[in-house]
């Protein structure tokens, strides 16, 4: 399974770009994933936070600092203003296994051009895309797509209560529809079997697009209720 979404991933890459940054960036034909051309550039490693105890949802490569995600294929989050010319939001699912309170959000995004920042937020659900907003920030001063391995993260002050079987959403977005911000997601690289549900928007209502292979890289940190 991971050689074959490799191979579909590389392929994706040849099929057409619509857009292109000095440093090697480029989009696919559709606009929605973002390719490093050159590689990763810069290795700075990274290892799980130790004070959280639990990971309530995590498909990032903490066992392997050496890469926690794809350096290079992502997910596309921009706004109208940026040169990618739309908006692409995404949002990804996870289902706590048991009552926990979440603590920090981490998500594998890079930073292409425009305003070097991005919104992180946690919803509840609403038949099927993200609902009401539990918690919310920026995200600034995010590393270079296609470098290796930063990640954006939102500290949740006082934590956010999770219900173990429910389903939750965090999403990444530009501040707001019009930004001139134009990062990528980066995809997971650790779990190339288990689709994660995920649905996009254009600034607006958000549209439920099903289990994605390989899902976008992204961690819920909780501590677990007694």
């Amino acid at each position: 399974m991971f050689k074959s979404a490799l191979i579909a991933l590389t392929a994706l890459a040849f099929v057409g770009t619509a857009s292109a940054a000095d440093n090697g960036i480029v989009l696919s034909k559709d606009r929605k994933t973002t390719i490093a051309t050159h590689g990763s550039s810069q290795y700075n490693p990274a290892s799980e936070p130790a004070h959280t105890p639990s990971n309530t949802f995590s498909n990032v490569g903490w066992k392997y600092p050496n890469g926690l995600y794809f350096c290079c294929y992502g997910n596309t989050i921009s706004g109208s203003g940026s040169a990618v010319g739309q908006t692409f939001w995404l949002a990804a699912s996870f289902s706590p296994a048991q009552d926990a309170t979440a603590k920090e959000i981490d998500a594998g995004v890079g930073w292409v051009e425009g305003t070097n920042k991005v919104i992180i937020t946690l919803y509840d659900d609403n038949g099927g895309v993200p609902g009401s907003v539990l918690a919310s920030g920026a995200a600034d001063s995010l590393g270079v797509f296609g470098d290796c391995c930063g990640l954006a993260t939102l500290k949740l002050r006082g934590g956010v209560a999770l219900t173990g079987g429910a389903t939750y959403w965090v999403s990444v977005t530009t501040d707001g529809a019009d930004s001139d911000t134009w990062a990528a997601w980066n995809l997971n690289s650790t779990d190339q079997v288990n689709p994660v549900t995920i649905a996009v928007s254009n600034g607006g209502d958000w549209t439920n697009l099903g289990g994605s292979i390989p899902a976008p890289s992204f961690a819920v940190l909780t501590k677990k209720h007694n």
